[in-house]
């Protein structure tokens, strides 16, 4: 069979914008405004040549759409600069799993992955050579496999806990104030900073650059 040559264009398309949130605190009540910056990257494809505009149009489409959902769904973890309180929506962000649990919880799944092994190994000879030893073998293998099974439950059972019981206001306020103050100010603060820049004339919540455009060659492939 005579190799059939396969020409293809990929264009990547990455944009990048910045959206004013808006947080109010869930401790001292104050609503304050920080930056939130992301990219959107998106690709297209034209084969041999017959679709050039359109796989740059979905490369383009494909990138805003990405860009819009990251600055409307997403966020960073800001504490309030004025109490250094982190909201409750950001202490997912914030969680560090423990080292020695999420050792335990490769352990465990890689001991069930053998011992799967085993159990399905000692249920097949049992089912060619019926027989009462390979018979507590094969109950041996899947009794350990449980037991594994169950060790691995209580695991995610005790690291979601330990999630939902970390609180990240914790200690001493002053570094997160402080933290808090490098990436956000108070609404107040902001509009009047904005009053001051711009005489009066309100800035846009969202502002997006015109982004920037990249294609690979054509490349032959296939057979």
């Amino acid at each position: 069979m005579l190799p059939i040559p396969i020409v293809w264009t990929n264009y990547t398309f990455i944009t990048s914008g910045r959206v004013l949130k808006l947080v109010p605190c869930e401790s001292c009540s104050i609503e304050y405004v920080y930056l939130l910056e992301r990219e959107g990257e998106g690709s297209g494809t034209s084969f041999y040549l017959m679709n050039e505009d359109g796989a740059q149009a979905d490369a383009v489409s494909s990138a805003k759409d990405a860009l819009n959902q990251y600055l409307e769904n997403d966020f960073d973890p800001i504490p309030c600069p004025i109490c250094g309180h982190y909201q409750r929506h950001m202490h997912p962000k914030l969680y560090v799993p423990a080292a020695w649990l999420q050792g335990a919880q490769l352990a465990v799944l890689a001991a069930s992955v053998v011992c799967a092994v085993i159990a399905m190994y000692c249920t097949f000879t049992y089912l060619l050579r019926f027989n009462n030893q390979l018979l507590w073998r094969m109950l041996a293998a899947w009794v350990v496999l449980a037991v594994f099974g169950f060790l691995g439950a209580r695991l995610r059972v005790l690291e979601r806990s330990r999630a939902q019981r970390y609180d990240p206001n914790t200690g001493d306020p002053q570094p997160r104030i402080a933290m808090g103050r490098s990436r956000a100010s108070t609404r107040a603060e902001f509009e009047a900073q904005q009053r001051e820049r711009t005489g009066g004339r309100a800035l846009p919540w969202v502002i997006h650059n015109p982004g920037r455009a990249d294609a690979t060659g054509t490349e032959p492939a296939g057979e």
